[in-house]
């Protein structure tokens, strides 16, 4: 009997040195991590370098242009910085990369990507959890009114945006958060703005830029993380619900949006400082947390895939005819439609113009010229995909760029292709063509001007399903 007792005492001892373990390895895990937002764990990597998550070994293998070489356990995969793409899943963590220093270079100002100390910034997270708790985080824009959120808006985390839509200059700016389209309630009562979570007003001021007189930015501090700050700004002065110094439940409403110039929007984003930001530099030290705030809006993640059966898709257009879907970003699942890239665009998007009420994605064989993202396409060609159902289908273009002579050569599904030499400021119609579809894939390839002498342009495609 007393020999059981002392068996017992033995396992409970080794038990509890294992558990108090653990706790510590679980607690160096977080500890070594540079910093974090809900449950995602930001980690700061020289190529070579590693660290463990989970008792899994993270190592940071190459950077390649805007792709990440990471070698995650036994499994080695590429992943581009996340600007509006989804992690990976794997061996019971969600892993994405936020940032990287090729897409550091390309900031004007590189304050917005301060949070980016060496080569490549990788967010990680337990397979389990969500990287914000659906129970303590909130969706910055309220549902009530029947708010419907598509993603694909062209302000998006890093986002190389040109100053000029004309693209007269060659002055581009990596855009410093998220732009919810929100056009539709300019000046109204609709689309409330919500507390993302339980936190603080620290200050209301007119917005930083100066655009508009009615125009504020507002700033509040985590409750849970007191180096985390989120940033709201462009909100209408005259639905404004909150003022300085006053604590706000996740979920609170804060006012209504006003945009800028031309835009009805929402310019939101998460910031992490051990100071407190200034109205002048709120900008600063951006957290790359799309995934977060996809998360919040679309729970079933990676599962969420988007297919047409019909579509009329504008490239360029202004932001207030098209809710700033310009469509030159790279294809995503759950958009169903995007250009398809490589790594050697560290971009990840093709240029655009706009003029009044028209506009048109831009491709070159060089894009981006006298810019710090120029690269050169090593194909001569570049392919649109829209992800659709099985099926024959009508499909037609125009094509032509607003500034510039232009050459292209189209193709519909690898049906027989379609030669235009435009003068600038013309367009054209490509006749219909028929394209049966088996492997879930429309795709419209444009070739360009092998000289690079004259640009390709294309303004509108139109599908559907005939049967």
């Amino acid at each position: 009997m007393e020999r059981n007792r002392k068996d017992l005492k033995r396992k409970l001892c080794i038990f509890w040195v294992l558990i108090t373990f653990l706790f510590r390895v679980d607690a160096q895990q977080v500890n070594s991590a540079d910093f974090r937002w809900g449950n995602g764990f930001y980690y700061n990597l020289d190529v070579g370098e590693s660290f463990t998550f989970n008792q899994v070994e993270v190592k940071l293998l190459k950077v390649e242009n805007h792709y990440n070489q990471l070698k995650i356990g036994e499994d080695t995969l590429w992943m581009k910085v996340a600007r509006r793409s989804l992690p990976e899943e794997l061996r019971g963590i969600r892993v994405f990369v936020a940032d990287n220093k090729h897409v550091k270079a390309l900031a004007a100002d590189k304050q917005v990507h301060g949070l980016l100390t060496k080569d490549a910034l990788v967010c990680i997270g337990d397979l389990n959890s969500p990287l914000l708790d659906p129970a303590r985080y909130s969706f910055p824009v309220s549902f009530n009114d029947g708010y419907v959120w598509s993603a694909e808006e062209d302000n998006y985390l890093f986002s190389f945006l040109p100053v000029d839509k004309k693209a007269e200059n060659r002055e581009y700016q990596s855009f410093p958060g998220i732009g919810f389209d929100l056009h539709d309630a300019r000046g109204l009562q609709k689309h409330w703005l919500a507390a993302i979570e339980n936190s603080r007003v620290v200050w209301i001021e007119n917005q930083p830029s100066g655009s508009l007189a009615n125009s504020v930015c507002l700033l509040l501090q985590s409750d849970s993380q007191p180096d985390i700050y989120y940033v709201y700004n462009g909100l209408y002065n005259r639905n404004l619900l909150v003022k300085k110094g006053q604590n706000l439940m996740a979920g609170e409403l804060i006012g209504t949006a006003w945009g800028n110039r031309n835009w009805g929007h929402l310019h939101f984003a998460v910031i992490r400082s051990d100071t407190e930001p200034l109205p002048e530099n709120c900008f600063h030290r951006v957290v790359n947390g799309f995934p977060q705030v996809y998360g919040l809006y679309f729970p079933d993640g990676r599962d969420r895939r988007q297919f047409f059966t019909r579509g009329r898709i504008h490239f360029g257009l202004p932001e207030y005819l098209n809710g700033n879907r310009k469509n030159v970003q790279a294809y995503e699942n759950y958009s169903g439609k995007g250009w398809v890239m490589g790594r050697w665009n560290t971009t990840d998007r093709v240029e655009y113009v706009t003029s009044g009420t028209s506009g048109n994605a831009r491709l070159k064989k060089v894009l981006f010229e006298g810019t710090p993202a120029q690269c050169r396409n090593p194909q001569n060609y570049f392919d649109y995909q829209i992800t659709v159902r099985n099926g024959t289908y009508r499909i037609r273009a125009r094509v032509g760029d607003l500034y510039l002579q232009s050459w292209q050569k189209i193709e519909f599904g690898g049906v027989a292709s379609v030669t235009k030499s435009l003068e600038a400021g013309e367009t054209d119609w490509t006749g219909e063509r028929v394209v049966k579809v088996t492997d879930g894939t429309l795709n419209v390839r444009i070739y360009t001007d092998p000289e690079n002498k004259k640009a390709a342009g294309l303004s509108e495609i139109v599908f559907q399903r005939a049967y």
